[in-house]
Formats: C-alpha cells, sequence, structure tokens
C-alpha cells in the first residue's frame, strides 16, 4: 500500500480533519484540462457527421494522443471506445500527479466511483457471458485500482470469487446481494453494495473536510439525492415492496434528504410522487419525466434531465471557485460527462440511429 494510501486510511479511522491548502497551479492547470472539453456546438457537428467523419474529427481533437497509440493494434468502434476510456484514465491520474498532499488524498477518494464503475462492469460481463475481449474494452482503469489488475479479475470463474478478490470492498458487504443473485439471478443487490460502500466512505470522507469543502460535500449529498431518485422511481416501476426500494436507498448524511426518499419510496403509485416534489427544485424536471413515462413507460428522459441538473451543479463550482478544490472536481464530474456523451454519439451513429433521439440522450 502507498504512503498516500495508508496517510487517508489513517485519517479516516482517527477522524482526522483533512486540511485542504491553496494550491494555485493545480488549479490553473485543471483551468486548462476544462477549457479542452467539448461544448455543445461540438456535439451538435459531430451528430451531423457520419461514423468516420466522427473518427476523423476525435482524430483532430484532444483525443489525438490515446487514438494514435491505439491504432497499430486496434480499429474501428473498439479503437474509439479504448481511447475514450484512456483519455478519461490518464485525465484523472494527472490530476492525482499534480496534486500534492491532501488535495490529492481527495481526489483519489472521488475517483474510486471508477473502480466500483469498472467492478461492476467486469461482473455484469461474467455474469452474461460477454467475451473477454468486451468487457476489457469497457474497463477505464481510471480509478485507483490498476487496468492489470481489473482485467486479471476476469481470469476468475464466478461472481463471487470476482467480488472476494475485488481489494476495494469487505466481501462481507455482499452477502445479501449473493443471497438474491441465487434466488432471483439479479445483480441489483450486490451493484447496490458497491454504491451504498462508495457514497457512505464519500460522505464520511467529506464530513473530515474543513470549511472549502462544503461545497463538495454539498454536491456529493445532491448526487446522491439524484441517485435515491432515480433508484425509487426504477423500482417503484418494477413493482418492488417498500422494504426492498428502502434497502437501495443510500445514505446521503443529510437527514432531511433521507427521510424524503423514505417517504417517496412509501409512495403508492409514480404519479404521487411528482406531487411530493412540488416544493423542490426537481419540479419540474420531475413532472416532465412523469409526463414522458405516461406515454412511454420509459424513465429515460428524466434520468437524462437530472444529470444534466446535476452536471449544471458541477459548472456553478468550476465558475464560482476557479481557484479551489471545486474547480477540480467539477472538471472530473465534466470529463466523465463529455466521456459518455461521446460513447452514445459513436454507438448511434453504429446502429443508424437518428440525429434527433441521440441529441436527446446527450447531456450538456
Amino acid at each position: 500500500m502507498k504512503m498516500q494510501e495508508l496517510k487517508m486510511e489513517s485519517k479516516l479511522k482517527n477522524n482526522d480533519t483533512i486540511r485542504l491548502g491553496f494550491y494555485p497551479y493545480t488549479y490553473v492547470r485543471t483551468v486548462v484540462m476544462r477549457s479542452l472539453l467539448f461544448r455543445r456546438e461540438d456535439y451538435l457537428k459531430m451528430l451531423k457527421m457520419g461514423f468516420s467523419e466522427i473518427a476523423k474529427f476525435l482524430q483532430e481533437s484532444n483525443y489525438r494522443k490515446e487514438i494514435n497509440e491505439l491504432a497499430t493494434n486496434y480499429s474501428g468502434p473498439d479503437l474509439l471506445e479504448l481511447a475514450l476510456n484512456k483519455s478519461l484514465a490518464e485525465s484523472f491520474k494527472k490530476l492525482m500527479r499534480i496534486s500534492p498532499g491532501e488535495l490529492g488524498l481527495l481526489i483519489r477518494e472521488y475517483t474510486k466511483r471508477k473502480d466500483i464503475e469498472d467492478l461492476k462492469t467486469i461482473i455484469r460481463g461474467i455474469f452474461t457471458n460477454a467475451g473477454e475481449k468486451t468487457i476489457t474494452a469497457s474497463i477505464t482503469g481510471a480509478g485507483t485500482l490498476s487496468r492489470d489488475f481489473l482485467a486479471s479479475l476476469l481470469k476468475e470463474k464466478s461472481v463471487e470469487s470476482i467480488l472476494n478478490s475485488n481489494r476495494l470492498v469487505d466481501f462481507s458487504l455482499f452477502r445479501e446481494g449473493l443471497k438474491e443473485l441465487g434466488e432471483k439471478r439479479s445483480l441489483a443487490g450486490i451493484e447496490n453494495a458497491f454504491d451504498k460502500y462508495y457514497y457512505t466512505q464519500l460522505a464520511k470522507f467529506s464530513e473530515m473536510l474543513p470549511e472549502e469543502g462544503e461545497l463538495f460535500r454539498n454536491f456529493i449529498q445532491k448526487e446522491v439525492e439524484i441517485l435515491n431518485l432515480l433508484a425509487v422511481l426504477r423500482l417503484k416501476k418494477a413493482r418492488f415492496g417498500l422494504e426492498s426500494i428502502r434497502n437501495f436507498i443510500i445514505p446521503s448524511g443529510n437527514g432531511v434528504q433521507d427521510a424524503m426518499m423514505v417517504q417517496l419510496a412509501s409512495t403508492e403509485d409514480i404519479d404521487n410522487i411528482s406531487g411530493l416534489l412540488q416544493k423542490t427544485e426537481y419540479k419540474n424536471i420531475v413532472s416532465k419525466g412523469i409526463e414522458e413515462f405516461r406515454k412511454t413507460g420509459s424513465l429515460i428522459m428524466l434520468e437524462i434531465e437530472l444529470y444534466r441538473h446535476l452536471l449544471k451543479q458541477s459548472l456553478l463550482f468550476m465558475h464560482q471557485h476557479p481557484l479551489s478544490v471545486d474547480v477540480i472536481l467539477g472538471y472530473m464530474f465534466a470529463k466523465d460527462v463529455e466521456v459518455r456523451n461521446l460513447r452514445i454519439i459513436i454507438k448511434g451513429k453504429q446502429l443508424g440511429l437518428g440525429e434527433q433521439f441521440i441529441e436527446s440522450q446527450l447531456v450538456y
């Protein structure tokens, strides 16, 4: 275990305060990285292009280095998918390198979300018997676990053995999820255990931050609130019972927020949830999303609008606090969203989907 990780573990155990200094070099470098992200007009250009034109556009952009490095061994969609993952990983690892002291510890804690995503990708791939090549191409390696280690998990023979070897979450936290996997052939409980672990640890970490970490705390609570809202709506749609839904709610560290989620879980019908949210910032988003659900039976539009709302919060961090830790966290969230958007455009073009439909799935 590296010295920074030992230091972090010691602080978490002792509930020490994390002291965030002033790091202008890191903040300015992050602002420069942020300026290279695609804007709305770039996405609109790509929507009018064919697949080969998009590939060329990306090769002439900030993804040039990754595409050129991988082009000797890969081509087509595989090349672009791997280049996107590599760019995301290198961006996050660069931030860790240029972030001294306890600022680096905060970034490490935040990037563990990519470890969780990668572990869930591997487990889903093994569960659905996806090929090793397909799973490997989907691993980002943008967190604290190395890509080599993540790839080595593909040699495990079962979901249980992967969980036992994951290096991040204690195996005991998966007992209920493994039981559900055996009885219902569902990964939902296991994936929820990963999410609960990550956000519980992050909330615990955020409580150790000084006053300048308040926006970070608020952002994490907002993210958990949105994840919980989506989980409640999805599970209501799937007709899960109250106790099952409650088990999926992630503690946010905000008692009022958590109580509201339990109240939403107790609501009999999805339509009634809109009424309970009338006095919240989600009022219009949820009303439109539920109206769309009535027409199509899909919650995708609601999910996209809620993530757009979260992206706006991260952009506020970057503009209102350009020389603080918030600009780093805002950049990381925005970079993650960019890679997601590019995947959607590339996959949509591959499948021959309409321009308007692809655009409706983007967050910007």
